[in-house]
């Protein structure tokens, strides 16, 4: 009985390494998500997670060869990051529009003056080497590299200063940066709100933070759609929101109005007072 609960077990453990590789392999003919491909060296082929894998000459990203990989040293990093003893990639998928967006195709990106030893990812989608940080692939320059940690998909710090998408927020206080939510941070002494503004003309997608003034950090609350409040102030989107009563501000709860909080003064929609009703 013993031997057969034994079996059983390594049946199943490998069934579970199996399990989140798109590589199968049918007869001499290996595939990725049914797509056959040709490995540079099958005997020596193997998956190393749902995307990547390597054989005795290359690495591998979603069934396709990473050109002048070294495969006896590539090893796979995260979702979309591989290394191996010289080189980090960086592996994602584009669609044309020529094509309709139909047909998926693969883009491994070498990852520029990255230094592969000292590569470490750090999560949502963050990464640090002996010198730089990183986001989805792109390198950024960081005050002390070796203490950079992500606080959240945008937010980040290390020993000296706090991040907003790549982007130092400037006498920021590293070691008392904090994420509160929703696009606010706060340090000792200040509160910032960052966003990627996208309406600017002749510019495109672009990080803006903004201090808010005179917050008491310790009292400030995210009340949601863009708005914050302590005590005496409201800010939409890091902005004052001028003339509003702080104590009975509130986010309103139907997301398809127009009007998106109120206090006792009346109605406000994206930071500005709303028009009254008429009838």
């Amino acid at each position: 009985m013993r031997r057969i609960l034994v079996i059983l077990l390594g049946l199943l453990l490998g069934l579970a390494g199996c399990d989140g590789s798109s590589y199968t392999k049918k007869g001499l003919q290996w595939s990725y998500d049914g797509t056959p491909f040709k490995p540079e060296d099958p005997k020596t082929f193997r998956a190393l997670d749902k995307h990547f894998a390597r054989d005795a000459m290359r690495g591998y990203c979603r069934g396709s060869t990473i050109d002048g990989s070294d495969g006896a040293t590539f090893e796979a990093l995260s979702d979309h990051e591989a290394r191996d003893l010289q080189t980090v990639y960086y592996c994602d998928t584009y669609r044309k529009g020529q094509e309709y967006w139909a047909i998926q195709h693969v883009r491994v990106t070498p990852i520029q003056d990255a230094h592969a030893p000292s590569y470490r990812v750090l999560g949502f989608s963050y990464a640090r080497d002996r010198a730089r940080a990183y986001e989805e692939g792109v390198g950024f320059t960081v005050r002390d590299a070796a203490s950079f940690e992500p606080l959240g998909p945008q937010f980040a710090r290390d020993s000296e200063r706090g991040y907003f998408a790549r982007a130092e927020i400037p006498g920021s206080h590293g070691p008392t940066f904090s994420l509160i939510d929703a696009g606010y941070a706060r340090d000792r002494t200040s509160a910032y709100h960052g966003h990627i503004e996208t309406d600017t003309p002749n510019r495109g997608p672009h990080p803006v933070v903004r201090t808010l003034r005179g917050a008491d950090t310790a009292a400030l609350r995210v009340l949601g759609r863009g708005y914050a409040s302590d005590a005496a102030h409201v800010w939409y989107l890091g902005t004052p929101v001028l003339h509003a009563d702080a104590a009975s501000f509130a986010v309103a709860d139907d997301v398809t109005s127009d009007i998106d909080a109120s206090d006792r003064t009346g109605s406000w929609k994206q930071g500005r007072k709303a028009a009254a009703a008429t009838r």
